[in-house]
């Protein structure tokens, strides 16, 4: 996220750090990276440091976050290196609500690069992530890992948009463009949403087993690292289909596809899956940007880049 978040400031985590992990930061910065998370790098005296990230949190509170973050530490306690795990706080926690609505994880900081996009454009690239979910996916269920849903997150308030653009929505400055722009969608979001129901039926009448998947191996999630490619953001990870990890590695190519089978076996991806991965995303971020312009919001540089990423779903 660009935008520091007003709730927690580099004071504050720096007071966590040293309350939960016993961490003395001396420098606390905030980092605009990535996009749904917030995140800083904290940095003691000694030249130590530390990648923190703070994730807001439902009704439902940080189950979900603290059982991702489990699973993760459980597959890099197994030997797979390519999970980067939080560290554990004093009391052996892996995820902390902090403040009500907000959980902080502490990760190692890690010295590598990424891309700005998730989008695979060196094949050598794709190749060698498609032999890393091939290893993910062949690797023994994590006890603490949760099972994926087919349902689309804000599909609700998603279906209480389009039942209410007949009057202007007033929650800040991307609200009425958000109506007037997805009234002129409507048909194809409503048609989307009964194309993606239809996947889900087939899918789910399909017999081939659930994998562990990360849910999001795209190409600004891999630090690409002295010892190789480490994945990062483990939040989404899940019990799911593999097309979930593979609609993005594949992206409409079979490629990469005999490097991911070195690993995971003999596998053909099934098309019905792959096509439902790539609905299933597009709708929920257009439900998210949807929910978020309907609330009270502010002109921001996040509020920005939502903007332009909803038009460019809603266009199809």
């Amino acid at each position: 996220m660009r935008d520091e978040p007003t709730d927690i400031s580099g004071e504050l985590v720096a007071g966590i750090l040293n309350e939960h992990w016993e961490f003395r930061a001396a420098e606390v910065t905030y980092a605009p990276v990535g996009f749904g998370s917030y995140h800083w790098i904290a940095a003691q005296g000694d030249g130590s440091r530390w990648f923190v990230t703070a994730d807001r949190v439902g009704a439902a509170g940080g189950h979900a976050i603290e059982a991702a973050m489990r699973t993760s530490k459980e597959l890099a306690d197994r030997g797979y290196e390519f999970a980067v795990a939080p560290l554990p706080d004093r009391r052996g926690q892996l995820a902390r609500e902090v403040l009500p609505g907000w959980m902080l994880t502490v990760l190692p900081y890690l010295h590598g690069w990424s891309t700005a996009d998730g989008a695979w454009e060196d094949p050598a690239e794709r190749e060698q992530i498609a032999r890393i979910v091939g290893r993910l996916h062949a690797a023994p269920v994590p006890e603490a890992l949760q099972r994926w849903d087919f349902a689309i997150p804000d599909r609700d308030g998603l279906m209480a948009a389009l039942a209410d653009l007949d009057q202007p929505w007033s929650g800040g400055p991307y609200a009425e463009p958000t109506r007037l722009r997805l009234a002129g969608a409507e048909s194809y979001v409503r048609s989307r949403l009964e194309y993606y129901d239809t996947l889900v039926r087939e899918v789910e009448a399909s017999d081939d087993p659930w994998v562990v998947t990360h849910g999001e191996p795209h190409s600004a999630n891999v630090l690409r690292t002295a010892d190789g490619m480490r994945l990062v953001d483990w939040e989404t990870v899940r019990l799911a289909p593999r097309e979930r990890d593979l609609a993005g590695i594949l992206d409409g190519s079979a490629d990469a596809l005999p490097a991911y089978q070195s690993e995971a076996g003999p596998i053909t991806p099934q098309p019905a899956a792959l096509e439902l991965f790539d609905v299933w995303w597009s709708l929920a971020e257009i439900a998210s940007y949807v929910e978020l312009f309907r609330q009270p919001h502010v002109d921001s540089a996040d509020s920005k880049e939502s903007w332009q990423e909803l038009t460019e779903y809603l266009a199809g």
